[in-house]
């Protein structure tokens, strides 16, 4: 085989080594070891189960070949030929860092014999790679080990140089050898980096500034990219990367030269993000998924809450739902990292967008001043103010005059386009996040609710046009409960009854706050507090108080599919739609074709939903009708469908009225 494919270099060889396992080992071992990671090879897991360590030397040739593909495997391998490629995997190669960092500290030992030697050795990407793995295992506490394993050299100079390599600066931590700056570098003409006293960088230092951003990021961020962030202005070095970032783009955007994009992560602010966020939503569509998990990155390493606040946007809803899923994975992974759980995170992602306690903003015009107010969409107006009275409402915020301060204009005029856009985003996540809440019987501690929802600059909009419950829970949950009393919060943050009277929440650690569902809320209570709100004049931001409410007949609670809607035949715009009611698109198949949508039900069950010809990604207006199927409900799989059919009297009753409102939708 290996003659054949020296002879036909062209030729596509591909290697099943699940027949090498069949062989006796004395003749499929060292055929295994000779051809292994020769060609494209499938089946080394079965192979190392069937002859074991033997095999090792052709595991190691195939974790060379395809790290992406085999270094999982190795890590049921203690070997020192095995630290270099993982030392290599945690260093160099982003895919399978994670992996290669999992074999170091696992077998720091071996690590150690494989890595010294290379990390005191010549120059070049082995010494680099040696030199990352050994300073995360002196990180991780294996430094004594380390140190031990350099003195069985027997030479006092291999200590000291291993002690070297260990306390290296970060300012030398950089490649051996440098790329050249690609021919879309021309600094230049961009809006340059100013120092804090206000004097731009100049043209030498430039160069030097791109040399740092070429630098792998692997282990850390190169620590000059700091020394710069602390001299520089940093808007001026968020323009300066957005400079190289478009040049990039207009370059093709090489992915060999992706730093122009992952920079933005370590130097870009707010409008980065906002910038950047239209290009990860349509990058999918452009054959470009990667780039937009790498753009997900970038907004996770901007880590503002403007930032956080579109990532989890992208999280909530994007058409492509594989830029979706890597978008709630990374929302899952910092709410991890803060020791909280992803609805937690979401309570917190809300920005207030600087605006007071009172949930206004005040705009100088100089002269004159507006006061922005929202409506109950979130939707911002303003007020003109003179001599601390609110005027007539406005829907825009008017003009400049030539009497105004022209500075001072300019900025509110700015300002306010940028809280327009940024509210936008967030009135959409928002109104989603307490729609589906109140469907699901979310429940929050009176801390939470008060911190987050009650004080929140901008979400109490939200929260003074809804009518909230008091419930009691069991133990320490965080759905469900029982409602004991029904409230309303007042514009200055007090809760009152139906009757406007101060209302006092009853005590204990088992309280929890949350929004009722229609039919959780009394006829009387409804109509009472629906005159309140009438009073004030309040619009509710989604239906609440009369809500339509439906039920499941006694036949259906009895079966494992809901069939009601079965063959109806309905706008594909529509069933897209679902979406914005806290369901799904389900896994992309064959084809690219979606054919069913789920809404999760809490943590442990799942509505699934079957189309008829489904939705094409990439292609939505394909098949312009979709024929619904039967409906089920059961326990949510791995990949989030379901899976077990349950009868459908596991839905409680308002999962199941709402469940029934979202298919009535659709064909209405």
């Amino acid at each position: 085989m290996l003659a054949a494919r020296k002879q036909e270099r062209y030729y596509f060889f591909w290697f099943d080594a699940r027949y090498a396992a069949l062989l006796p080992p004395e003749l499929g071992v060292p055929f295994w070891n000779a051809v292994a990671g020769q060609a494209e090879t499938q089946g080394a897991d079965f192979v190392m189960a069937n002859f074991g360590l033997p095999a090792l030397p052709g595991l190691l040739s195939v974790v060379r070949a395809k790290p992406g593909e085999n270094l999982q495997l190795a890590l049921n391998y203690g070997a020192v030929e095995l630290a270099a490629p993982a030392a290599r995997a945690f260093a160099k190669l982003k895919t399978v860092r994670q992996a290669g960092r999992d074999w170091l500290l696992k077998y720091p030992e071996h690590a150690a014999c494989g890595l010294i030697a290379p990390a005191l050795g010549k120059a070049g990407e082995a010494r680099d790679a040696a030199g990352s793995a050994l300073r995360l295992l002196q990180a991780e506490g294996h430094a004594e080990l380390l140190l031990e394993v350099a003195g069985r050299y027997g030479k006092d100079e291999a200590v000291q140089a291993l002690r070297a390599v260990l306390e290296e600066s970060p300012l030398d931590r950089f490649p051996t050898k440098r790329a050249k700056l690609p021919e879309f570098w021309q600094p230049r003409g961009w809006r340059r980096p100013v120092l804090r006293n206000g004097k731009a960088l100049p043209d030498e230092a430039l160069d030097h500034l791109g040399q740092m951003f070429t630098f792998p990021t692997n282990e850390e961020v190169y620590g000059g990219i700091a020394v710069v962030k602390e001299a520089c202005a940093p808007e001026s070095l968020a323009d300066f990367a957005w400079d190289a970032f478009s040049a990039w783009l207009e370059a093709g955007g090489p992915s060999k030269e992706g730093w122009a994009l992952t920079v933005l992560g370590f130097l870009g602010n707010d409008d980065t993000a906002r910038r950047l966020t239209p290009f990860i939503r349509a990058w999918p569509g452009e054959a470009a998924h990667a780039r937009a998990v790498t753009g997900l990155d970038v907004l996770a390493g901007i880590g503002s809450d403007v930032a956080l606040m579109l990532l989890n946007g992208i999280a909530q809803k994007v058409k492509f739902k594989g830029l979706q899923d890597r978008a709630r994975e990374k929302i899952d992974t910092i709410a991890e990292a803060r020791g909280l759980s992803t609805e937690e995170l979401e309570d917190r992602l809300a920005p207030d967008l600087g605006l007071d306690e009172q949930g206004t903003l005040l705009l100088d015009f100089g002269p004159r001043s507006f006061k922005v107010g929202f409506d109950e969409a979130l939707k911002p107006y303003v007020r003109e103010r003179a001599d601390g009275v609110d005027g007539a409402r406005l829907s825009d915020l008017p003009k400049p005059k030539k009497t105004d301060d022209a500075e001072k204009s300019k900025e509110a005029v700015e300002r306010f386009k940028l809280l327009k856009k940024d509210v936008r985003t967030i009135a959409s996540q928002q109104l989603l996040r307490l729609e589906v809440a109140m469907c699901v019987r979310r429940r929050w501690t009176p801390e939470v609710f008060r911190t987050f929802l009650v004080e929140h600059p901008l979400v109490r909009h939200l929260v003074q046009r809804l009518i909230w419950g008091a419930y009691r829970v069991q133990g320490e949950a965080s759905y469900g409960g029982e409602l004991l009393a029904c409230f309303r919060v007042a514009e200055d943050g007090s809760f009152t009854t139906a009757e406007d009277d101060p209302f006092e929440l009853p005590a204990g650690e088992d309280i929890r706050i949350g929004v009722p569902h229609a039919l959780e809320i009394s006829p009387a209570d409804a109509g009472a507090f629906g005159q309140v709100f009438a009073d004030y004049e309040l619009l509710q931001p989604f239906a609440q108080i009369g809500r339509d409410t439906y039920v499941l007949t006694e036949d259906e609670k009895k079966s494992q599919k809901l069939e009601r809607w079965k063959d109806a035949t309905v706008p594909t715009g529509r069933v897209l739609g679902l979406v914005n009611k806290g369901w799904r698109r389900g896994e992309a198949q064959d084809g690219g074709g979606i054919w069913y949508f789920t809404k999760p039900l809490g943590s442990n069950r799942v509505i699934e939903l079957y189309l008829d010809p489904g939705i094409i990604v990439g292609m939505v207006d394909e098949y312009p009708e979709q024929k619904l199927g039967e409906v089920q409900v059961g326990k949510p799989s791995g990949w989030g469908n379901m899976q077990n059919a349950e009868t459908l009297d596991q839905l409680d009753p308002i999962s199941a009225s709402e469940l029934i409102r979202d298919m009535e939708g659709l064909r209405a």
